[in-house]
């Protein structure tokens, strides 16, 4: 038996009875980082009145930090390196001994840059958090909610053995390792990926009546961020570069999506996320349209022209050969993504 099928049968045993922590985890140090941009909520909470509900300068330093960069900039920095997830002191410790030199080159960004211009705010307000006791806030009144949420979710039996499969069929020669990525579930209103190839999502998305009002579910979710841990090439990046000074239609677009905090390689992961769940029964065509149609106001253009690309394909590729094949092939090129885009836009919504 391999050792893939063996963690698979540990994993739906694991299910079954009602633990599903072999997927799901917490993290009061992410859930702690990902605090700052809600600061209103914390400081309004009665378990904070008297500390930092009345410290002034612990909310002018939180006000600087978010407008420097997100929670998920700071919890990817956290990621970067070897740290621990549930202690809040060593945590504490990694921001006030971290060096810029000492964060992987792979990893560094304009994000890391931007961390480091406020990390004395970040530290001053750590400590804070700390000091009033965050710990035990979290343990009472956040860990329950997403503890609740976490044990009344279940997974279609065998969904995430298809998914792994379809996953591994676009990661090539370049293994994406043999155990499922963590997933934390942390007290946030949206999802990201992590620089070690985990995430964190909203406990919203485990409310599968919640969801359904969003219109987007946790295992499409779960498909999209695990699409981030596929290797995208500086050639294929350059040749998006390339199109966006060339190409006014698509450009106006990613400007838009860019305004959303997406775009660049996100219209990728959208129209390989749509491909997959279509694929899997998880979409039906009136989805895979209004998804083109509405997310982040339709702007990601490029995403239903990949999408029936990967419709179409016959040779079977690495996602990041085929998609510098598009361009290589000049079946994505300057000048002609406008005319693209509305073709397969109207063969899409005659598939209605």
């Amino acid at each position: 038996m391999s050792k893939n099928i063996t963690l698979l049968l540990i994993l739906f045993s694991t299910l079954t009875f009602g633990q599903n922590y072999e997927v799901f985890h917490t993290s009061v140090c992410y859930d702690m980082l990902s605090s700052f941009d809600k600061y209103e909520k914390i400081i309004s909470n009665p378990f904070f009145e008297n500390t930092l509900a009345k410290d002034t300068m612990f909310i002018k330093d939180i006000e600087i930090i978010n407008q420097k960069v997100r929670p998920s900039n700071i919890c990817n920095l956290y990621a970067s390196l070897p740290t621990d997830k549930d202690d809040v002191v060593k945590c504490l410790k990694f921001f006030n001994s971290l060096e810029q030199e000492d964060v992987p080159e792979k990893f560094k960004g304009k994000y890391v840059a931007n961390i480091f211009s406020v990390m004395p705010q970040i530290q001053r307000v750590l400590q804070k958090l700390i000091t009033a006791n965050y710990t035990k806030y979290w343990r009472e009144q956040v860990f329950p909610t997403l503890k609740q949420e976490i044990d009344g979710y279940r997974f279609e039996e065998g969904i995430l053995d298809k998914i792994h499969t379809e996953l591994a069929k676009m990661a090539g020669n370049d293994s994406l390792g043999e155990e499922y990525p963590k997933i934390y579930i942390l007290d946030i209103d949206n999802a990201f990926s992590l620089n070690d190839e985990t995430f964190c999502c909203t406990p919203v998305l485990l409310n599968k009546e919640i969801a359904k009002q969003y219109r987007i579910n946790f295992i499409q979710v779960y498909i999209h961020e695990n699409l981030h841990r596929l290797y995208l090439s500086k050639e294929l990046i350059s040749k998006l570069d390339e199109l966006y000074e060339l190409d006014a239609f698509y450009r106006k677009n990613e400007d838009l999506a860019r305004k959303h905090g997406e775009g660049k390689n996100e219209a990728f992961i959208v129209a390989a996320e749509t491909y997959i769940s279509r694929k899997l029964g998880l979409r039906t065509d009136s989805d895979v349209y209004q998804e083109f149609d509405e997310y982040v106001e339709g702007s990601l253009v490029l995403s239903p022209i990949i999408y029936q690309y990967l419709c179409d394909e016959v040779e079977k590729h690495s996602f990041d050969m085929f998609l510098l094949n598009l361009f290589e092939t000049n079946k994505i090129k300057a000048g002609s993504v406008e005319k693209q885009y509305n073709k397969i836009m109207g063969k899409l919504r005659n598939n209605i």
